[in-house]
């Protein structure tokens, strides 16, 4: 079973896949990953060809990157279309690799990627926009402006609601938000272990 964990940006999608990794799911790190990739080659040529604006003295400049490809959605979607191609061959190889009978891709981009198309269950966690917001900031040392320009460009909480077989909010109690994980996990393995094929209410 191939299980995506995606989300809002600042809802705590790290924290829950900390969770999930210790209840035993293999979790394969996508973001650290895509990012690994983007500095190789053949990934980091086609960048620079496209994008010379992200590179500082011939380094890929991830704080540049984010500041210039959020603030232009044409941009960034040019920039995925490069990237995401060869982010998800890596991504396959290391599901195989891994051998579990679980697998949990923690990948904030797994629908950008259409990386979703391999999951057999998805699991989103959101949070109000504000509380994002505050999050990003404290995490990245970013501006509000730039959290928010970073939160326009990504979907929104309908459409993780609308398109994610599991929902979990993070709005502030950290007990209720863990032991939403530990049931969703609970119910994920139970599917497994049954083959069922039913969602969760």
């Amino acid at each position: 079973m191939i299980i995506g964990l995606t989300g809002m940006s600042g809802a705590g999608k790290s924290t829950a896949s900390k969770i999930f990794a210790e209840r035993g799911l293999c979790v394969i790190d996508c973001d650290s990953h895509a990012r690994a990739v983007i500095t190789r080659e053949p990934c980091i040529d086609e960048v620079r060809e496209g994008f010379p604006e992200v590179f500082t003295n011939r380094i890929f400049d991830r704080k540049k990157a984010a500041k210039f490809l959020f603030s232009n959605p044409e941009k960034l979607e040019k920039y995925q279309n490069i990237v995401f191609p060869h982010i998800t061959r890596e991504i396959k190889r290391l599901i195989r690799e891994c051998g579990a009978k679980s697998v949990l891709l923690d990948a904030a981009t797994l629908y950008q990627s259409k990386a979703d198309s391999f999951c057999d269950k998805i699991i989103a966690i959101i949070a109000d926009r504000q509380s994002c917001i505050k999050r990003i900031v404290a995490r990245d040392l970013i501006g509000e402006h730039d959290a928010v320009m970073r939160l326009n460009n990504q979907p929104d909480e309908d459409f993780f609601r609308k398109n994610a077989d599991f929902v979990i909010e993070n709005n502030g109690d950290f007990d209720e938000f863990k032991n939403n994980i530990e049931n969703t996990y609970k119910y994920i393995v139970d599917i497994n272990r049954t083959g069922g094929n039913t969602t969760c209410d």
